[in-house]
């Protein structure tokens, strides 16, 4: 082999070592900027299931907590404060009318909700992408008020947590 050969050869040879190189750096860098991207991509929320809970919640006059993870837990906070076992629906009603929540049953509920909306529903992952929090008003139509609420809920679109006010503070899960 002579002297030009063995350049050409050489040559030849580092230039694919070079290559061989910037590939394996662009293959690590799109594997790392692929999983990023995947774990940060997380599934749009469905805003038809989350009206659901949101109107079961607030309008059913039932008040089982079918949609709440642990019924258990007393889950309301109203202006950061946690109110106990005293639900979403009663803080509307005595907001909203003024007066104590009714001994007679559904029949003053009913009649209040009859009309009603919710208004600028707004939805948000959290970041850990275990849960995700459901911001809205509920509107009176008669008055046009409209009264702040919020839901996080985990992954399955159950309640963990509400909060209701003017001052909502949207904390941790409760402890």
């Amino acid at each position: 082999m002579n002297k030009k050969s063995a350049l050409t050869l050489g040559f030849i040879g580092g230039v694919l070592v070079i290559l061989i190189i910037i590939i394996a750096f662009v293959m690590t860098g799109q594997h790392k900027t692929s999983s990023q991207s995947s774990s940060s991509k997380l599934p749009k929320i469905n805003q038809a299931k989350v009206m659901k809970r949101v109107d079961y919640e607030i309008f059913s006059m039932n008040n089982d907590g079918r949609y709440v993870e642990n019924v258990d837990n007393e889950p309301t906070y109203v202006d950061g404060e946690k109110v106990g076992e005293r639900s979403i629906t009663s803080m509307v009603y005595v907001s909203a009318t003024g007066k104590e929540e009714p001994s007679d049953g559904a029949g003053n509920y009913n009649t209040f909700f009859k009309n009603h909306e919710i208004d600028n529903l707004t939805t948000k992952w959290e970041k850990d992408g275990n849960s995700f929090v459901a911001k809205g008003y509920f509107v009176v139509k008669d008055t046009g008020k409209k009264y702040p609420f919020a839901f996080k809920f985990n992954a399955d679109y159950m309640i963990l947590q509400e909060w209701y006010g003017s001052n909502i503070k949207i904390t941790g899960t409760d402890e």
